[in-house]
């Protein structure tokens, strides 16, 4: 838009700076002078810790008529903490979200108000090279042919794409820095014990229909902000007054819909049903039953573990499973039935059976048969939704979670090979034909390949989002390391030894990691380690552990072992209270793979050893790993950059050339 990095940096400081460019200083005054700072990463230059000549810098690099100086964002300061616990959860957010990827951030925070407390954050949008020099936001990358050569367009321009040397431009990191916030203020709040939280969502997307109250600020539209408030609270009381009723109208059309689908014998087997189940058997009450009676049945199994008699409970949920059983049953027959009549032209051979039951779902909330292209997006929409569903679970034990997907995997490349080593062909085929070769086998066939092709999508997807959760964590503690040359055992090793000894992910030099190998550091006290073992022998409860890293460090296998191991080299620890802990954790881990096992086919339990920080750590970083994790990443950005430069030399001259080409060109069909 034009406006001035340094006006702006000027603005949010409250200090008095000179622009290089427009010869001129920029100031505003405040009453209250803001406090500000500047946090640089690595790599960054003395001069960027300087704020007048860090955004002249800037000015002076980017040059273009529509380049983009500085990105910005403002947050609203919990008035609950203490200025000082205002600052340190800032710095941690805006180090751990923004600096350590790269980022220059000139932090101001204003506190001209105290009902108002907030901050500006700018931030740069280069990269630094390892020379403290500014680095490329982009380069360009061929469209190769399957060959490797360059492919072409008609006006003989090789095809090419802009590759984005960091994704701080992307829109889904908006969104990933919006939840990091909220995310951060609520740890903060949680550990004072206030109980006030924050979203970053709106109430559209947390599906809350309300309307959001404004901020009152303290300007002149705080009397009117104020009374738009007051009537919002009001209309809530009105609404909240008219909730019952709508939702027994809601139930009542909902109850109807669904009994449509049902003949005389299944509305009479419904009935039963509902009253074993103590709900009204419907697909959303069914799964919402599943979820319940899992965590159920997995609470009681861990009480069994530390010696609770449950068997009163236990016999209770095989009861309601057993008749869970039989409603799943129910509905999917009548699923099946009721898409087949509503979506005939649809092939419901390729669609599984969730997203048949979620496309009923949504068929009954909006009383509407969907056709056309909208049928085929919310299909796909409905697809989407069940893998995100899948991701969340996978993602809280990423270990467990790839080992169950390699064995999906396994049986689906099986599945598929068998029935093409009948024709001949093999995996790598389908995609060399692009999949013309199925059309080589029988329908029943078909349907099969098709099936394990669409599987095996899914769990590449899937394991890619694992894949990630691992890299996001090891590339910010191991900057340089060759993640793709790493197996997974090891990921999952160094991701446990960075939960235990590195929780701020801050990144380690060669020499921190030396020193962690040869003398693992005691990370809790005597007080913790006894806690956490009673913790762990199930005499302690999660909401009597003040210190939340504690807590995360005993619900991790992993990382539980090394605790364990810690908590044995400390001479205040009975060998009766580490025993205990050991026999209990032992019991409740076999209990909870023996559940997992039951109802998850593919589960595959992890088992952790048990052993003493100072031989994991030595196992752990072997010479081969440490050469991985600290390759020279100085020579490698130097060559990537320098092959980069040479690419750009070459499209500019090639450019060159063809345009006197074309000029010669014109000038003959003039004459």
């Amino acid at each position: 838009k034009g406006r001035s990095a340094i006006a702006s940096a000027a603005y949010r400081s409250g200090e008095k700076l000179f622009d290089n460019q427009e010869g001129r200083h920029y100031f505003y005054a405040r009453s209250v002078m803001p406090e500000s700072f500047i946090l640089t990463p690595k790599n960054a230059p003395e001069w960027a810790s300087d704020r007048e000549q860090l955004w002249n810098e800037v000015e002076k690099n980017d040059r273009k008529a529509n380049s983009r100086y500085a990105k910005e964002f403002n947050v609203a300061l919990p008035v609950e903490l203490s200025e000082s616990e205002q600052k340190e959860l800032l710095t941690k957010y805006v180090q751990e979200n923004f600096v350590d990827q790269g980022m220059v951030a000139d932090v101001a925070i204003h506190r001209d108000h105290p009902d108002n407390p907030h901050a500006h954050v700018m931030l740069t949008n280069r990269p630094f090279n390892p020379d403290g020099t500014w680095g490329i936001k982009s380069k360009k990358q061929y469209i190769l042919d399957k060959n490797g050569n360059k492919t072409y367009t008609k006006s003989g321009y090789a095809r090419n794409r802009k590759i984005w040397l960091t994704d701080w431009d992307k829109k889904e990191k908006i969104t990933e820095w919006r939840h990091n916030w909220a995310v951060s203020v609520n740890q903060v709040l949680e550990q004072k014990n206030i109980p006030d939280r924050i979203s970053e969502k709106s109430y559209a997307e947390q599906g809350i229909d309300e309307v959001a109250t404004q901020h009152e600020g303290i300007n002149s539209q705080k009397e009117k902000r104020r009374e738009f408030n007051q009537n919002v609270k009001q209309q809530r009381q009105v609404k909240a007054e008219a909730k019952n009723t709508n939702e027994k109208i809601h139930n009542e059309r909902r109850m109807q819909t669904l009994q449509r689908h049902y003949s005389f014998d299944e509305k009479r087997l419904v009935a039963q049903l509902s009253n074993r189940l103590k709900t009204f058997v419907s697909l959303e009450n069914v799964d919402e039953k599943q979820r319940m009676l899992f965590n159920w049945k997995n609470s009681a199994l861990i009480k069994q573990a530390v010696g609770e008699d449950v068997a009163k409970q236990l016999v209770t949920i095989t009861q309601q499973e057993k008749s869970l059983s039989e409603a799943n049953q129910l509905l999917n027959k009548v699923v099946n039935r009721t898409v087949s009549k509503l979506y005939p032209d649809v092939d419901f051979e390729q669609i599984t059976m969730a997203e048949k039951r979620e496309l009923v779902k949504e068929t009954d909330s909006e009383q509407k048969v969907f056709t056309g292209e909208e049928l085929k997006d919310r299909l796909a929409m409905i697809r989407t939704n069940i893998i995100n569903q899948q991701v969340l679970t996978f993602t809280k034990r990423p270990f467990a979670s790839w080992l169950m997907l390699e064995k999906q995997e396994q049986r689906a490349k099986e599945t598929i090979s068998d029935i093409l080593a009948n024709k001949g062909y093999q995996l790598a085929d389908i995609k060399r034909t692009k999949g013309t070769l199925l059309s080589d086998f029988d329908e029943k066939q078909q349907a099969v390949l098709k099936k394990n092709i669409k599987e095996l999508s899914a769990i590449n997807e899937i394991k890619q989002v694992v894949d990630t959760q691992y890299n996001n964590v090891l590339s910010k503690t191991f900057p340089d390391m060759s993640l793709d040359q790493v197996k997974m055992t090891e990921k999952e090793r160094l991701y446990t030894a960075i939960v235990y000894y590195n929780p701020e992910r801050k990144p380690l030099e060669k020499h921190d990691l030396e020193q962690l190998k040869n003398n693992p550091p005691v990370q809790f006290t005597s007080q913790e380690h006894a806690q956490g073992l009673a913790y762990l022998s199930g005499q302690v409860k999660p909401d009597e552990i003040k210190n939340s890293n504690l807590l995360r460090v005993l619900n991790n296998r992993g990382t539980q072992q090394l605790f364990i191991g810690e908590a044995g080299q400390d001479k205040k620890i009975s060998t009766k209270q580490l025993e205990q802990a050991k026999q209990a954790v032992k019991q409740h881990n076999q209990k909870n793979d023996d559940f997992r096992k039951e109802n998850m086919p593919d589960y595959r339990a992890v088992n952790y050893n048990e052993n003493t920080p100072a031989n994991y750590m030595n196992k752990l970083l072997s010479d081969t790993l440490m050469s991985l994790l600290y390759e020279n990443g100085q020579d490698y950005e130097l060559n990537r950059q320098k092959k980069a430069q040479k690419e750009l030399e070459y499209e500019l001259e090639k450019k060159k050339r063809q345009h006197q080409k074309h000029g010669r060109s014109s000038g003959s069909i003039h004459r």
